[in-house]
């Protein structure tokens, strides 16, 4: 049996997904530890109905946890804060809810632990053309890469103990869509998208179902025990061309309102002034980080697991905008 934490969510639901179509059962059933609060979906779990197993609980529950444990082989644990109210709720729910639930996971005597940290922890490349690789040392430059960071931290210091794999995705795109996507996508009908400077910095995006692929390896292959892999699609873009690729899908013209890069860094001086006052602003973050580079290399994950990226940027937005406009959210 596999534990799944972090459903439903944009990276479960399509994990569940890639289950269904290449018809792989690694495990006779799936249990997921949803929040009490969270609302389920029947579009990626319907044909799993018959494996899966809903506990509704709290990450900080420890004995919620415990149970979901019970009869457990694998983790995967996806749950996690992008967004925030305040600062400390990254340590709070990234870092330490992680490490309670991977302490609870080796007094289980589970077999493998695979956490989904982020890109963010290892921070953006020196310059446009670089590729982050894992040998790379980690630079964390904001409160939730390093939050992330942290949990890794603590899992690698106990990977004797356990197996355990490290993913680092970056943005994901591609069907299920959450609502923050959603609302990219009707700005760009409506409006214009503002572009920071030239808007040519490097960005590495990841297909959610090539994600998908790299959770499944890292839960099932050998090769893969002990290590941290970036999760990327084989194509570094730029933050306009993944804009362009979302008006195409539209059938729109991208408009962009242009603002000078220098907005970028002023944003990011602010960002982290207000963040040492434990206060988080998304849109001034989202400024603040807007003038990155951030490509990553996925050759370890190609070579070493046989990961092999076959869905492409254009294909996945097509594939989303589809997706709205089938549920009438476009």
């Amino acid at each position: 049996m596999i534990l799944i934490t972090g459903y439903p969510g944009w990276l479960t639901e399509a994990f569940f997904l890639y289950l269904q179509e290449h018809k792989v059962g690694a495990w006779d059933s799936i249990r997921c530890l949803v929040h009490p609060d969270a609302v389920l979906s029947t579009d990626s779990s319907s044909a799993l109905t018959a494996k899966l197993e809903i506990i509704r609980g709290d990450l900080r529950d420890r004995a919620v946890v415990l149970r979901a444990l019970q009869g457990v082989s694998h983790v995967l644990h996806a749950a996690g804060v992008v967004h925030v109210s305040k600062t400390q709720d990254w340590y709070t729910v990234n870092t330490e809810y992680t490490k309670q639930l991977f302490d609870a996971s080796i007094n289980s005597n589970i077999s493998r632990f695979v956490f989904v940290s982020s890109n963010a922890a290892a921070g953006r490349s020196e310059t446009r053309g670089q590729l982050l690789t894992e040998e790379m040392p980690a630079r964390p430059l904001s409160h939730y890469g390093r939050s992330k960071y942290l949990a890794e931290q603590y899992i690698l210091s106990r990977k004797e103990e356990i197996e355990t794999v490290i993913l680092r995705p970056c943005m994901f795109y591609g069907p299920p869509v959450p609502s923050r996507h959603v609302a990219i996508y009707k700005r760009i009908c409506e409006s214009r998208m503002p572009l920071i400077g030239s808007g040519l910095y490097d960005r590495s995006v990841i297909h959610v179902q090539n994600l998908a692929e790299l959770c499944y390896l890292a839960l099932t292959r050998m090769e893969a025990v002990g290590q941290t892999y970036y999760a990327a699609d084989d194509r570094t873009y730029t933050t306009k061309e993944i804009v362009d690729s979302m008006a195409a899908a539209l059938g729109v013209q991208a408009r962009f309102l242009r603002l000078p890069a220098v907005v970028a860094k002023i944003a990011y001086r602010m960002d982290m002034m207000l963040a040492a006052l434990g206060v988080y602003w998304q849109t001034l973050h989202l400024v603040g980080e807007a003038d990155w580079n951030v490509g990553l290399s996925c050759e370890k994950a190609k070579k070493e697991l046989g990961y092999t990226s076959q869905r492409s940027l254009n294909e996945g937005m097509n594939e989303a905008i589809q997706w709205c406009r089938t549920r009438e959210l476009l």
